[in-house]
């Protein structure tokens, strides 16, 4: 006799508060600052604390952020082995059509892995290992924000949609014409606007911004709340009796600079504020082409841009000079 056995698991690690089992805190303050601590192995790391939190609120997981997520988890490639396709920002409508153009990926070539020698006296010789269906560097490293996730009193918020793919109203971080200094590295997910003559340049437009440093962190901390910060976990936890239950999260600095979004609100002539945003996950092209004079042009862009999270919150205005620091968690428990 045979027994048919159904198991049905779930990631229950929000208890009921927020929908599904990953769920993100986002922090908003003044005097943001990095605490060090010491890990497992004596290494000096670092967590982020603001000197004055003004505003803290809880973010969303879509359809799209748990479907990239499985796909990490069992080495599935995008939008095979399920029942939907997601799709990325950089597809044409309803999508963004940012980032690099579908019909020019290079990262569907790549699917193996392989390793390098220990040194030259000791060689080893390793064949790729195929099988790879989801690169290690297609992940979560910039983020998003718009303008379209508080109603125009700028304090009835717009609550997360899990099925949405993107923002609401995602806007430009940069613009190629507004006049800041632009610096290397930091800002993606190009958007090239028509020109209207050949006598006017066209217009680039920048929807991804990378972290600040220090870079995303993992921190496991005892939920306690005496108000005296944040007690870090150590290995020490294994052998420990205590019954006090821990948090697990990812921690990651954002922030919205004073020349963040200033072309496209002078563009628009619309009131500038802010009051969503969204992590975003893609693979970066390190390709250099070659242009028709010759000349060498990096691509230098990303790839199967999606959105990961979506947070929206009452509108901060943004005055001349203003700047933005949030501290954005993602909690697994």
């Amino acid at each position: 006799m045979s027994r048919r056995i159904k198991i049905f698991d779930q990631v229950g690690a929000s208890e009921g508060r927020y929908m599904g089992g990953l769920y993100g805190e986002v922090l908003f303050g003044k005097g943001r600052h990095t605490v060090h601590f010491r890990d497992p192995f004596g290494k000096d790391c670092v967590r982020s604390e603001f000197d004055q939190v003004l505003y803290r609120g809880h973010n969303i997981v879509p359809i799209g952020g748990y479907q990239f997520a499985f796909d990490k988890l069992f080495n599935i490639g995008l939008d095979q082995e399920t029942t939907l396709r997601v799709g990325d920002l950089n597809d044409e409508a309803p999508q963004m059509k940012i980032g690099i153009n579908r019909g020019n990926y290079d990262s569907i070539y790549y699917n193996a892995e392989t390793a390098i020698g220990v040194s030259e006296s000791v060689p080893r010789d390793f064949e790729p290992i195929l099988g790879v269906n989801i690169s290690a560097l297609n992940y979560v490293f910039g983020f998003m924000v718009g303008d379209g996730g508080a109603r125009e009193d700028n304090t009835t918020v717009i609550a997360p949609d899990y099925k949405n793919r993107n923002l609401y109203h995602a806007i430009p971080f940069r613009m190629s014409n507004d006049g800041f200094a632009f610096p290397n590295g930091k800002y993606y997910g190009k958007s090239t606007s028509l020109r209207p003559s050949t006598d006017v340049e066209a217009t680039t437009s920048y929807y991804v911004k990378k972290f600040d440093d220090p870079q995303p962190r993992i921190v496991h901390a005892w939920a306690t709340d005496n108000g005296s910060g944040i007690d870090v976990v150590d290995d020490s936890v294994f052998a420990s009796t205590s019954s006090l239950p821990i948090v697990s999260y990812v921690e990651i600095n954002l922030s919205v600079d004073e020349g963040d979004c200033r072309g496209y609100f002078t563009t628009s002539q619309t009131t500038p504020r802010v009051n969503e945003f969204a992590l975003v996950s893609g693979w970066y092209n390190p390709r250099v082409q070659t242009g028709a004079s010759g000349n060498k042009i990096p691509v230098d862009d990303y790839e199967c841009l999606r959105m990961f999270t979506h947070f929206t919150r009452p509108s901060i205005a943004l005055a001349d000079g203003d700047n933005i620091e949030a501290i954005y968690r993602l909690y697994a428990r």
